[in-house]
């Protein structure tokens, strides 16, 4: 069967099939209280709250291609990402907005910029590992480390206190809303498309969570402060992302 999806349109060479994508993988989020947060959201979303999430996140994905393709291509499958993200709401459902997102997976890059909207950018990541015999428990520290090209992005940590979800109020992981923006060199116009994206099958394990560290580097993140950190967690998650629906749809001539 010809896989081919996105360019290059070749079966062995495509760098992404047809959702739906299932992803499964581990994450460290820090929260914090920032400023120059409505700033960061586009119109018609509205922020829900001044929390911001940062999380470095270390994912497997099966790229549309399966679950036994990923697990036989770990070269391809395997990646990281860290991610900024902000709760928003649209006429009465909320999701996340992430302004900002480092990626070092090619597949991702691009169907992140070229099909759902999300704002990839290439970076480099560095997430603590769990001990391979004992996991991960009270007491422990994650780091998270973050780059791009030769610059530093931000950096993040937790002291695991206890098992559980912080006591900081969190939009359930079940929404994103994203914005593609795609410049038409013929019609000579950027096409802006608002999209939401449900998250199914979501399954969330082994939560822990603890007194928490944020230092922001990069200077497009310097302006959230941030104003006080609440709180960090690691956890194990999986979920599917599918279709998407359009909110919104904008052209402007360039």
């Amino acid at each position: 069967m010809n896989r081919a999806f996105a360019a290059p349109i070749h079966p062995d060479a495509t760098l992404y099939g047809a959702p739906p994508w299932r992803f499964a993988g581990r994450s460290l989020t820090v929260l914090a209280e920032c400023d120059g947060v409505a700033g960061l959201v586009p119109a018609p979303l509205k922020p829900v709250a001044d929390v911001v999430r940062f999380s470095v996140h270390e994912l497997q994905c099966d790229l549309g291609f399966g679950w036994d393709w990923a697990q036989r291509n770990p070269h391809r499958s395997q990646f990281r990402e860290a991610v900024v993200g902000i709760a928003v709401e649209h006429e009465g459902r909320i999701g996340h907005w992430d302004p900002f997102l480092w990626t070092d997976g090619d597949a991702e890059l691009a169907v992140g910029r070229e099909m759902y909207g999300w704002p990839q950018r290439l970076g480099h990541m560095a997430l603590t590992a769990p001990h391979p015999i004992r996991g991960l428990g009270v007491g422990d520290h994650v780091a998270g480390r973050v780059g791009r090209l030769t610059e530093g992005v931000f950096t993040c940590g937790v002291t695991l206190d206890r098992e559980g979800e912080p006591d900081v109020p969190q939009p359930p992981f079940v929404g994103f809303y994203t914005e593609r923006a795609l410049p038409d060199p013929a019609r000579r116009v950027l096409v802006r498309e608002l999209f939401f994206s449900e998250m199914r099958e979501v399954q969330v394990r082994g939560v822990y969570s603890g007194r928490a560290t944020l230092e922001l580097v990069a200077p497009e993140l310097r302006a959230l402060g941030p104003r006080r950190v609440l709180a960090g967690k690691v956890n194990a998650v999986a979920w599917v992302k599918d279709a998407s629906i359009m909110v919104a749809r904008i052209e402007k001539a360039f």
